[in-house]
């Protein structure tokens, strides 16, 4: 579309960034019918946005006469999509001086810059769309019937298969494949909206609240004592079996020809191994055939010791360089493989770890941003190309629970996925991929169990923020996923005096909070009317988003 005209546009939304996350968020963005001018640099980026026919602004996103150009001053919002958090701070406060009211979307990956950089502006989002996203692989990584868990209200729900009559069952979402009807009535192996369990109630929760450092630093301990005997050298053990076996027979013997006691013929024993020769006990005037074994033994036993402390030293050396440089235990099972520790990587690997599984990973690039931080939370990563026979047998992806393969490419992914189950053929796969329709039909294929678009995950999140509206999760069904969002409804609006069954029969939404002025009713009856005010958190579709926000939007008049 040409930009001659742009003068002419005002209240439309502006698009920095046609990355993976910025295309599926225009996507979104024109599926609610906004109107959006995209600022974007790259032959690979502008071709994307002539092909969708959008105005399009080519040029750096940071700088001011860019985003004049895109018309910033006049638009509604700015939505930053790039990756780069400082650059997107500076395009940000660049559009808020150029348009002081403007609604401000940011992707941001460091949460706690993200938290201080709002207050910098009077209306604005920040989000990680790894941080979104994160949690859907996480959950396919470690559950095979819940997908997901979901905090709303101050309640855990949980996406699990079901069927509307089940206890716990809130709301029916769609087939356990997410290719058939949304928000089915009756029928069994659907995904369902349910109540996560409670362990004991409230003082078995706060009991386990309080019990849960110690338990992850036991688990720690116990692993890390598990992993020393496993990654012990086959010479060591070996050594320390034969060093055993000479103990006890010499015990035995020293017991029987010297008439000692168990614990006396213990000590001579060892004080002859190690050469000390205290002399309380002594072989001075014994027959010269024990004489004899006693010198063989005192030889061969400062022969065994000294290879022993050799072999235990190059052990904890090479464990400590193993540690600081990214090398994996020698011996480790039920674990769970990441490879590729980019945004999304490192915030499923913290996942993971959080949940107290074992986790290993892979990273091609050595120089890999999150890698020092992946072995700071004490996951062991190897350096090397996980597409490789060689790297996933090193991974011991034999013996792994699941393998979660999230690197920026499609094509490696997949290779990855297939690569693994020639090794593993029972192996748990979730595995990224852009396209979500590619991916719902790999799955079937291949047999891979998860197949997750993360951009499509997070932009609904972002188109929502740069309408004003807080999408607080994001449910993958399939081909298409549903987002849980909080609205609230304005005097003058569509909706005001209009009953929860009118609303949802009218939109691809279904109402699950009702927050009043006299609290908060989960699931509304279908009479029960909705008034200026009340806030709504409705389960909708892309579009049942856009129609939900449309109809609780004042109606202006005239």
């Amino acid at each position: 579309m040409a930009t001659d005209g742009l003068q002419a546009i005002s209240g439309h939304i502006v698009l920095c960034g046609l990355n993976e996350l910025g295309y599926r968020t225009l996507e979104e963005l024109r599926r609610l019918g906004e109107e959006v001018v995209v600022v974007a640099l790259g032959s690979s980026e502008t071709s994307e946005a002539r092909r969708l026919d959008v105005p399009l602004i080519e040029g750096n996103y940071r700088e001011e006469r860019v985003l004049e150009r895109a018309g910033v001053d006049r638009a509604a919002a700015i939505v930053i999509a790039e990756d780069d958090d400082v650059g997107n701070v500076h395009a940000a406060l660049t559009a808020q001086d150029l348009n002081p009211n403007i609604r401000i979307g940011l992707r941001m990956f460091n949460p706690e810059l993200g938290e201080r950089v709002t207050a910098l502006f009077r209306e604005c989002v920040v989000l990680d769309p790894a941080a979104i996203a994160a949690p859907a692989f996480v959950a396919a990584a470690l559950h095979d019937n819940a997908e997901q868990q979901i905090r709303i209200a101050g309640r855990t729900l949980e996406i699990r298969e079901g069927a509307p009559e089940d206890p716990g069952v809130i709301l029916p979402l769609a087939d356990s494949e997410g290719t058939g009807e949304l928000f089915p009535s009756h029928g069994r192996d659907l995904m369902c909206l349910a109540w996560a369990p409670r362990r004991g109630g409230r003082e078995a929760t706060l009991r386990e609240l309080r019990g849960l450092g110690a338990r992850v630093g036991a688990r720690r301990w116990l692993d890390a004592a598990i992993g020393a005997v496993l990654a012990t050298d086959r010479r060591l053990r070996v050594l320390a079996v034969i060093l055993l076996g000479l103990t006890l027979v010499s015990v035995a013997l020293f017991s029987t020809l010297l008439h000692l006691d168990l614990v006396d013929a213990v000590y001579f024993t060892v004080t002859i191994i190690t050469t000390t020769g205290f002399g309380d006990i002594s072989l001075l005037d014994k027959p010269e055939p024990l004489q004899i074994y006693g010198i063989a033994l005192m030889i061969l036993g400062a022969s065994l010791l000294a290879i022993l402390f050799a072999l235990m030293t190059d052990v904890l050396v090479g464990a400590r360089l193993a540690r600081e440089f990214g090398g994996l235990p020698r011996r480790v099972r039920d674990h769970v493989i990441v490879c590729g520790l980019g945004n999304i990587g490192y915030r499923v690997v913290e996942g993971l770890v959080e949940e107290g599984v074992r986790v290993v990973a892979a990273e091609a690039k050595e120089n890999a941003r999150f890698l020092p931080a992946a072995r700071a939370l004490g996951v062991p990563v190897l350096v090397a190309d996980a597409r490789l026979t060689e790297t996933l047998e090193a991974l011991h992806v034999a013996d792994a629970r699941c393998l979660v393969i999230v690197t920026n490419d499609d094509l490696a992914n997949l290779e990855t996925a297939l690569n693994a189950r020639t090794v593993n053929p029972d192996l748990r796969v979730v595995m990224r991929l852009f396209d979500p329709d590619l991916a719902v039909r790999v799955e079937r294929a291949f047999g891979i169990h998860i197949s997750r678009s993360p951009s499509a995950l997070a932009a609904p999140a972002f188109a929502a923020a740069a309408e004003g509206r807080h999408v607080l999760a994001t449910i993958p069904l399939g081909v298409q996923a549903l987002v849980v969002a909080r609205t609230e409804v304005e005097e003058g609006s569509a909706v005001a005096g209009m009953d929860v069954a009118t609303l949802e029969r009218t939109t691809e939404a279904r109402v699950l909070v009702l927050s009043t002025g006299h609290g908060e009713k989960w699931r509304p009856t279908p009479a029960t009317r909705l008034a200026p005010g009340d806030a709504l958190t409705i389960v909708a579709t892309r579009t049942g988003l856009g129609q939900v926000v449309a109809m609780t939007e004042t109606v202006s008049v005239g």
